[in-house]
């Protein structure tokens, strides 16, 4: 099992990969090659990938004393075992060979291998003689409370992925955790500044309008937990600190899940759905939110985004002959297909299903019109000598940033637009 330090590493490594495996099938699902934006953040991404690859030769290293240098010790430190049958080190093992495996069963998978086959051992014998005076043979004796009952397999979760729409819109890394600036061009004549030579003559002025550049400042939240650990758990609780450091990245990338919900569900364009609209009305919706995508953005949308009560909403869906809209199948007149495994493709698109929407709404939106950065901070430990224990703590900086679709008039006044993420729904 890692240790703390090296889990933290193993985290980060894993995050990076997923958002960068999210980019590349992103560009694979819509058949286009990665944008600039895309390469930049795979070179990001590979950069710091490398980096924690180089620290993880060093959090890996083994400080274990050698085979032989062990048995040496247990030869002169102790004295033979008297073995018994079932037990798995051997007739001529010593005190110290049970000891080490004893101390070492959470990291060296063999020391846990003999650790168990003895537990197993001694509760075979101990079911063998009984629990209860009125099920053991008169010469047991009453050992129901020496009988071990191990822990089997890994630890259950069902809390599902933590963070599906942070990952599948990837984030960027922030050059710390309070603020900076995100520079844009202002052009209102971007489409008409470029014309004709006045009077259709040569040698006769061109148009000239000017433009300027804006910068923008995105500012970060900071996104954590904290717990105590006590020296009792860490000592006795197999693998305590690795399980509480654990927790504590699920719950902050929860934490980071949610502040991305938040950015893409105060969209400012809205394209109204009923509750009860018919699948030729969703189809259309769709249609149109991404249309008003590319009026805001130029660009199509990269990803939908949805909650469960969404996600089974379109899967329900049906035309006036009773078959669903969207397929398992995917058969021609079809605009997508879906299954009850949870993949849901639009009209060649995969949806996201997120549990931080909680309501039936459809979100769309690209990487133009949202930035997502993160800035990790390291795990932060302090030891509490008088409680005997350990203060842990994890947390993360997000920011997201939304450029203007249309600009503020003089004053504020109409205040500026941001519909490059177009929400579906009442």
């Amino acid at each position: 099992m890692a240790d703390a330090i090296t889990q933290k590493l193993l985290d980060e490594r894993d995050d990076i990969v997923a958002r960068a495996n999210g980019i590349k099938r992103t560009a694979l699902e819509q058949s286009r090659d990665l944008s600039e934006g895309e390469r930049a953040t795979l070179t990001n991404f590979q950069t710091r990938v490398a980096e924690l690859d180089t620290q993880l030769q060093f959090t890996t290293m083994s400080y274990e004393l050698s085979e032989q240098t062990r048995d040496n010790l247990a030869r002169m430190n102790s004295a033979p075992v008297q073995m018994r049958e079932g037990n798995p080190w051997g007739k001529d093992a010593h005190a110290g060979d049970v000891l080490w495996d004893y101390l070492h069963q959470h990291q060296d998978r063999d020391a846990a291998n003999r650790i168990q086959a003895f537990n197993r051992a001694q509760q075979r014998a101990a079911e063998h003689m009984g629990t209860t005076a009125a099920v053991t043979v008169p010469v047991a004796g009453g050992i129901g409370g020496l009988i071990v009952a191990p822990v089997v397999g890994p630890i259950i979760d069902l809390s599902g992925p933590d963070m599906p729409l942070t990952t599948a819109i990837g984030s960027q890394d922030a050059p710390n955790g309070f603020q900076f600036m995100r520079p844009r061009i202002v052009d209102p004549d971007l489409n008409t500044a470029a014309g004709p030579q006045a009077g259709g003559k040569e040698k006769a002025e061109l148009p000239s309008k000017k433009f300027d550049l804006a910068s923008d400042l995105v500012t970060l939240s900071t996104i954590g937990n904290y717990l105590n650990l006590s020296l009792q758990a860490a000592t006795f609780v197999p693998g305590a600190l690795d399980i509480v450091v654990r927790q504590l990245n699920r719950r902050t990338s929860r934490g980071i899940e949610k502040a991305t919900v938040a950015a893409i569900t105060d969209a400012s364009k809205i394209i109204a759905l009923a509750d009860d609209a018919t699948a030729a009305e969703v189809q259309a919706a769709l249609f149109q939110g991404a249309a008003a995508v590319f009026t805001a953005t130029g660009q199509m949308p990269t990803w939908i985004a949805v909650g469960p009560l969404g996600w089974a909403r379109l899967g329900a869906l049906t035309d006036l002959a009773g078959r669903p809209i969207f397929p398992s199948l995917n058969p021609v007149n079809a605009v997508g297909s879906a299954n009850i495994g949870g993949d849901l493709s639009i009209a060649g698109m995969r949806t996201i299903v997120t549990a931080g929407i909680t309501d039936e709404d459809i979100f769309m939106g690209n990487g133009e019109g949202l930035e997502l950065y993160s800035y990790r901070y390291p795990l932060l430990t302090a030891t509490e000598p008088s409680l005997l224990g350990q203060q842990l703590a994890v947390a993360a900086s997000l920011g997201s940033y939304k450029p203007p679709t249309t600009e503020a008039g003089p004053g504020g006044t109409p205040a500026a637009l941001y519909e490059a993420i177009v929400k579906i729904g009442d």
